[in-house]
């Protein structure tokens, strides 16, 4: 890992050019981009209606949210205003589109059972932050080397930035607000640490001058609200792991109180 850390920086000035007119052009909040990703939000919300795994990879492969996510974070690196407003208007006004699609199609009289699927969207926990720092690392490495650049389609799967932006208008059309909730925290919490690691490696890989960053406070400003925001988010994902595994640990002392109670029992299984 170190020494792939070290190789960031040789990145040819050709292959600097090309990533980044390939994140420009996927941050551009055009319609085609609205419609694709419409179409995404679509295909997860059905995933998690019908609890097919398969649809649902479907859908993250798909969907084009991780590219604006690249585009904020060369935004405030580089403080480039422009770049930065249009990936924002991509990423949130497509989340925002989403939503309504996916609340649109939880209103429709075959959404009436609450899936396994649905239900794993809003129950986010530190796992889930630490898999999308992961899973945003291999991206922005896949976008900056062209050899490893096959890896994207995996690395959309893993970082299933869709299901929970789906979650969020299935759980408010079935009046689920507190499951809404929880599905928009695991999306944001998606963005922050792609945002962080993303920013991190296009820095080390040369892709942002030294006067094009600035001074190291004017650095620290611009990502202060991602900074800020990211370690709320950690606090809340903490507190949220530490209740699921409480839970959990409850549910299997009441299980193995009843298995054994039961057990004596005659003609009992």
């Amino acid at each position: 890992w170190w020494r792939a850390v070290r190789e960031l920086p040789r990145v040819t000035h050709e292959r600097r050019r090309q990533v980044l007119t390939d994140i420009d052009a996927g941050s551009e909040p055009s319609v085609s981009y609205y419609a694709l990703l419409g179409i995404s939000e679509l295909i997860a919300g059905f995933a998690l209606i019908i609890d097919s795994d398969a649809t649902l990879i479907g859908a993250n492969v798909v969907a084009p949210l991780m590219t604006p996510i690249f585009g904020v974070a060369l935004g405030l690196t580089r403080s480039d205003t422009r770049l930065l407003r249009k990936a924002l208007a991509a990423e949130f006004g497509g989340a925002l589109l989403g939503v309504a699609l996916c609340f649109l199609l939880g209103l429709m009289p075959f959404s009436v059972e609450v899936t396994p699927s649905l239900l794993a969207q809003t129950r986010p926990t530190l796992i889930d932050l630490m898999v999308a720092g992961l899973a945003g690392t291999a991206g922005a490495l896949a976008m900056v080397d062209e050899r490893i650049s096959p890896a994207l389609p995996g690395v959309a799967i893993a970082t299933a930035l869709n299901p929970p932006v789906a979650a969020i208008g299935l759980c408010l059309a079935l009046g689920a607000y507190l499951g809404a909730w929880h599905a928009f925290v695991l999306f944001f919490a998606n963005v922050l640490a792609i945002l962080a690691v993303a920013g991190a490696t296009f820095t080390v890989a040369g892709f942002v001058t030294r006067s094009e960053m600035g001074s190291l406070g004017g650095l620290a400003r611009r990502f202060s609200v991602a900074g800020l925001g990211l370690v709320a988010i950690t606090i809340l994902l903490s507190y949220y792991l530490v209740q699921t595994v409480r839970t959990l640990r409850t549910e299997r002392a009441i299980t193995a109180t009843l298995d054994h109670e039961l057990a004596q029992e005659p003609s009992t299984a």
